[in-house]
Formats: C-alpha cells, structure tokens, sequence
C-alpha cells in the first residue's frame, strides 16, 4: 500500500504479517465472564446462591458475568470454589482474571479517546474479523492519516495540535493489525462514501488509492454498494466484530459521536443478516475495485 506506507510511517518494529493478536483485557473480562457463568451452571446454582454464599449483593454476581464489572483474583478463586471447579480449572479462571485485570494500550489516550471508543478499540485489538457497513465516509480501519485528520477536524474542531496528533497514534496502532493481515476486514461501502471529498480531492484521490493497495490483499474484502442498488437495507454505519475465542459477537454502531457496542448474539444475527442483504445488492469485489479508480467512479456517476 505505497501511497499509504509513505504517507503513514509504520512504527520502528512493525509486526510480522499474520501474527496472532495480543490478549486484550477487555475481551479477557468477556470470556472469564462467559466461563464463570458456565462453572455456575455446571454446579446447578442460581445467582441468588452464590450471591448467598458469598455474602455479595445479587447484582454484583450478575455484573460479574455480564462483564459488566471487574472481578479480582480472590474473587475468582471464591467463586470456583463454591462451584467446585477442577485444579486446572480454577488455575485458567486465575489467569484469566489477571489479564482481565491489565490495561491494553489504549488507556494511555483517555484525553483523546471517551470511554466507548476505549471499549471499541479493546474489542477490535483481539478481533479476528471486521464486518463492517459505512454510509458517508470510509471506516477508520483504512483511512489514511490526512483523510483521518479531515475528519477529526471536522468532528473535534477544538482539540489541540498536541490532541489532533494523539488520536492519529491510535489510528496508526488500530490500522496495523489490517496492515499485518492479522485481521480480517470484510467491507461494504455505500458509493457515496467514495464521492465525499473528505479534506478535498487530493486527500480523497490518495485515500481511494490507498483502499485499492489494501483490497489487493487476501485478507480485505471490499464491496460497494452503487447508487442504482437503490435503498439500501440499512441506513447507518455499523460493524460485526468476530473472535477465535469463546467470546459472544459485538455489533459497533454510532450516532451523534457516541459509539454504542452490543454483545446481544439475537442483535448479531440481526446485523448479519443485514450485512448478507447488503452485500448481495453491493458490486462484486473485482467490479467494486474498478470504482475506485477516478475512471470507474465518472463511468458510475455518468
């Protein structure tokens, strides 16, 4: 992706191509959650009799397992004992709740990034694949620095040099794994998307050559949806995140700025099946790569 590369300098020790994604805290907490809610299960317990053992509140048993709050190592071990869980067991529920308990590298952009992208960001480190639907602009996951800082500029007209600088950090730490081929990107783009002159038509014209370097790899997949496809199925942007551990679908969608993430796996379906629909009214891969060409995009709008 050369006009990317020269663009975007990769940091001083670029991961090798393929490499498996380091552990992120954030999808830790959601599989010990999942496998304490397994234990529990397994002993025939309700939240109330763990709740009830332990002297806990019953929310905080159920907190726990949604991964909708932290639980520290003495508690895992309390709870695996009460459920009875194997030697073995109760050493990967520990480890587990270790690395749920670390801080990715994310946390080091609280004055850039709100909690909700922090969340969204943890769950893309450890994805194995990005299904994703954009509407008006291209997804964050391919942009190049200056059309990223068009819209940043756009978005957060106040932020500082120093800020503005800081959130293009996390981009280029976001778009490594894509450039690693360590993640899995499966697009559909509305035509729209490659008309907006986002920081202009220079900007725009490096951007969509930049998409074309990224679509010639085995693991990007690029659909557009044209125009004459007429309605589309859906309306906003969204995107399906998928992992290799045992950890539910999260569904990422935004509007007005704040990110808004699910791990409903009835809502997933739900957005896969959009997604399927999606992509049967978009162009094939082959004939979406022409469009983004200056030459395909006036034969679509001619």
């Amino acid at each position: 992706m050369d006009e990317m590369r020269s663009a975007n300098p990769a940091p001083a020790e670029p991961a090798s191509r393929g490499r498996a994604a380091e552990p992120s805290p954030v999808v830790r907490r959601h599989l010990l959650a999942g496998e304490l809610r397994q234990l529990r299960h397994a002993a025939r317990l309700t939240h109330a009799d763990v709740a009830q053992r332990l002297g806990w509140p019953q929310a905080k048993v159920s907190k726990i397992e949604g991964a909708r709050q932290q639980v520290g190592v003495e508690a895992v071990i309390a709870l695996a004992d009460i459920c009875h869980a194997g030697s073995e067991r109760r050493d990967r529920l520990v480890e587990l709740a270790h690395s749920a308990r670390g801080r990715g590298w994310w946390e080091s952009y609280r004055d850039v990034l709100p909690a909700d992208v922090r969340a969204h960001v943890g769950f893309e480190a450890e994805a194995a694949e990005v299904r994703e639907f954009a509407v008006e602009e291209l997804p964050d996951l391919v942009r190049t620095d200056e059309y990223a800082a068009a819209v940043d500029a756009a978005r957060e007209p106040e932020r500082s040099p120093e800020e503005a600088a800081r959130s293009l950090e996390v981009l280029r730490r976001r778009r490594q794994r894509v450039e690693d081929g360590a993640v899995r990107l499966d697009l559909v783009l509305a035509e729209s998307a490659l008309h907006r002159e986002v920081g202009g038509p220079a900007v725009l014209a490096r951007q969509l050559a930049g998409l074309r370097d990224l679509a010639e790899r085995p693991t990007v997949t690029v659909r557009v949806l044209p125009f004459s496809a007429g309605a589309a199925a859906a309306r906003t942007p969204f995107a399906v995140l998928s992992f290799e551990l045992d950890v539910p679908e999260v569904v990422v969608s935004s509007n007005a700025g704040l990110v808004d993430l699910v791990d409903d796996p009835p809502v997933a379906r739900t957005h896969h099946a959009l997604l399927e629909r999606l992509r049967a009214a978009a162009l094939p891969p082959e004939d979406s790569v022409r469009l983004l060409h200056p030459a395909g995009r006036l034969t679509m709008s001619g």
